[in-house]
């Protein structure tokens, strides 16, 4: 419908402030624009672009220093898009969680 629509593109919209704020080097700024857009897709039931935002969270984390807070997000995203058959995503996913258990020295996990 029309309302979803509205929400959907505004999820989108979060979500490329989310990026431009993160190619800046403002990764907390994109936390922020990430969480709205998560909040909203989970609204609308939109499980593929959820997935996705979980994994920007997690980048952001990882950005910060914050590596199992990042393998946390990337934990969610990774369940979410095997669920939705992003294979794509899911490879990316696998790699940056091997990158984060690399970086706490635990490369069996990796």
């Amino acid at each position: 419908d029309d309302l979803g629509g509205k929400l959907r593109m505004r999820a989108e919209f979060f979500t490329d402030l989310g990026m431009v704020s993160s190619a800046l080097g403002q990764p907390r700024r994109a936390i922020e624009y990430y969480e709205q857009s998560l909040e909203i897709r989970k609204e609308t039931q939109d499980r593929r672009g959820e997935g996705q935002t979980l994994g920007n969270l997690g980048s952001c984390y990882a950005d910060l220093g914050e590596p199992r807070r990042a393998i946390e997000y990337y934990e969610q995203s990774l369940e979410i898009l095997k669920e939705t058959q992003d294979r794509r995503g899911e490879g990316q996913t696998l790699n940056n969680l091997g990158n984060r258990y690399l970086e706490l020295g635990e490369p069996r996990r990796a």
